[in-house]
């Protein structure tokens, strides 16, 4: 009898395990928006959305407003944000790391974040970004490929400037954006982008939403003072059956904070003046 009662308890407690799983599993697959923790940063990210990265929080402050992704499939037709390619498939191995893929019958596309946040005191996060694009149709696919980035550095959307920078290939590689107290670099580690284009909110933003194929301008900047958005475009061939592969990386660092050491030597010094001009005046 006890065993009888022991097995059934055993038995029912597995029930509720297994329908926990499901309920959280159901949950999960309507989940939009992703949180990202390490240390000093928080990132969320809207995956069903256009919204994108839309709060990248370093030591407490977001510096971000949207960053996304577009494309298109061939020379002629619209861009359209990569969540209209299907509903997300969403991965989170740990509380710093995202996968979030989207496909249909002839291509998809994943993108991995991987945030690593600074000390408190330190001011500094990262967040690496590696894109994947698969061609899983019998033909060529001509893809082109786009990412639009809106930052306001310091909470502000006034102050910002940007610069894009190129390889030795002529591929743009590399945005700097400042504003007072923040800087920003994305480094496209590999391949370069074929085009780029620095402006101002948010002129990039309605060309990519507006119906008609778009080519970036490749104006390199700078642009600035003013809210200041960016974005590059990657022109791609796949073969049938294979991927490509971009990867980048995102820094963020503010106006160093002195550590408490430094702060106590600065009120030292601070009482030393003092001392000395209140000698001075008897």
């Amino acid at each position: 009898m006890k065993y009888g009662i022991y097995f059934g308890k055993r038995r029912f407690l597995l029930r509720g395990i297994l329908g926990s799983a499901l309920v959280f599993s159901i949950l999960w697959g309507h989940a939009q928006i992703i949180t990202l923790v390490n240390n000093n940063s928080v990132a969320e990210v809207n995956t069903s959305s256009q919204s994108g990265m839309f709060n990248w929080s370093v030591n407490g402050q977001n510096q971000l407003a949207q960053q996304w992704f577009w494309y298109r499939v061939g020379a002629t037709g619209p861009e359209a944000p990569i969540n209209t390619i299907s509903a997300p498939t969403i991965t989170t191995p740990n509380a710093s790391t995202l996968y979030t893929s989207y496909a249909n019958n002839s291509y998809g596309v994943q993108i991995k974040y991987s945030l690593t946040g600074g000390s408190a005191v330190s001011g500094k996060a990262d967040m690496g970004e590696s894109i994947v694009i698969n061609n899983t149709s019998a033909s060529a696919l001509d893809f082109h490929f786009f990412q639009y980035s809106d930052f306001n550095l310091g909470g502000t959307t006034g102050g910002q400037t940007v610069q894009l920078g190129k390889n030795l290939s002529g591929l743009f590689n590399e945005a700097l954006q400042t504003a007072p107290g923040v800087a920003f670099t994305e480094t496209v580690l590999t391949p370069g982008a074929n085009h780029g284009e620095a402006g101002l909110f948010n002129t990039t933003l309605v060309k990519l939403n507006d119906g008609t194929p778009t080519t970036l301008n490749d104006n390199a900047g700078p642009v600035g003072p003013g809210d200041a958005t960016w974005a590059f475009e990657w022109d791609l061939s796949i073969a049938p059956g294979s991927s490509a592969l971009i990867s980048k990386d995102k820094y963020i660092q503010l106006q160093p904070i002195p550590e408490p050491s430094s702060l106590a030597l600065i009120s030292l010094g601070l009482a030393g003046c003092a001392l000395i001009k209140r000698r001075r005046s008897k």
